[in-house]
């Protein structure tokens, strides 16, 4: 038990030194297969409210996931609905998930452990933990794998959270640089050349910073 919470708040400290969500969710699947008793893991991340596989440890756990999304069922789709972690012992007898599920054993995915990832106002997508093997999930491996859910929940979060802030910075920095372009070349005071760019942006449906960013690398409005 020392020995894995000594391993656990390590995984805390690492998470919190990685930049960007990828680093973030491949020192959390290095995490679970290394110290965890499962062959392959997977993050889903939800964009757009469709739920992705941004990484994993084998194309075979990406080809599962993929799968779901394509036929709109299996334990991670579930995971989510539900808001519960969702177990399958094993996909040769699993009778939940028709076309999945035998998709699956077929291609050697024969257990599998979908975790929900979330936050208290969202849910940020799903841990998926798969074997080889059936019947391998004991009940103190599902707290484990808990466990890495919650730390990977909340180091997610936050490397979205820190990207949201560079791109917000970097946005206005871009379209303050569009408003000096459009005030030299048209002969427009700020208020001008900023409601300017946000017609172009409402009439196009493009984001404010889109327009901005061709204006100050083509120094002109877009066609």
């Amino acid at each position: 038990m020392t020995e894995q919470a000594g391993a656990y708040g390590e995984l805390a400290m690492n998470l919190h030194d990685r930049v960007g969500v990828l680093a973030t969710v491949e020192s959390v699947l290095e995490f679970a297969v290394e110290v965890l008793p499962y062959d392959h893991a997977s993050v889903l991340l939800m964009h757009r409210q469709q739920p992705r596989t941004v990484a994993a440890t084998d194309e075979l756990v990406t080809a599962a996931d993929q799968l779901q999304v394509e036929i709109g069922e299996g334990p991670s789709l579930l995971a989510i609905k539900d808001h519960e972690d969702v177990l399958v012992e094993d996909t040769m007898t699993d009778k939940r998930w028709p076309r999945w599920a035998p998709t699956a054993a077929a291609n050697g995915i024969r257990s599998a452990l979908a975790i929900r990832l979330h936050t208290a106002h969202s849910t940020s997508g799903v841990l998926n933990l798969v074997s080889a093997s059936p019947f391998v999930f004991r009940d103190g491996d599902r707290e484990a794998a808990r466990l890495l859910a919650l730390h990977a929940s909340i180091a997610i979060a936050s490397a979205r959270l820190e990207v949201s802030l560079h791109e917000a910075i970097d946005s206005r920095k871009e379209v303050g640089q569009a408003v000096g372009r459009l005030m030299e070349r048209y002969q427009l005071d700020p208020v001008q050349a900023f409601g300017v760019l946000k017609r172009y942006s409402q009439d196009r449906n493009q984001r404010l910073s889109s327009v901005a960013l061709h204006v100050v690398e083509r120094g002109a409005l877009p066609d």
